[in-house]
């Protein structure tokens, strides 16, 4: 019998694993992502990790 696997992320980009983040934002600011992803036919996960990484590349921090 095969096992299911509890890490249901899928790859992006070539990558294979992600780890979990949650955070707490205000209800307002959460309502606002969730229309500006729609808008842009996107995921709040997408939108999030390339704000990360603009902000890592900014810093010169290697990853």
């Amino acid at each position: 019998m095969e096992k299911k696997s509890t890490n249901n992320t899928r790859p992006r980009e070539g990558r294979s694993h992600a780890s979990r983040l949650t955070i707490n934002i205000p209800k307002n600011t959460l309502t606002a992502l969730k229309i500006l992803v729609a808008q842009r036919e996107t995921t709040i996960r997408e939108i999030v990790t390339d704000l990360i990484e603009k902000e890592i590349s900014k810093e010169g921090v290697a990853v």
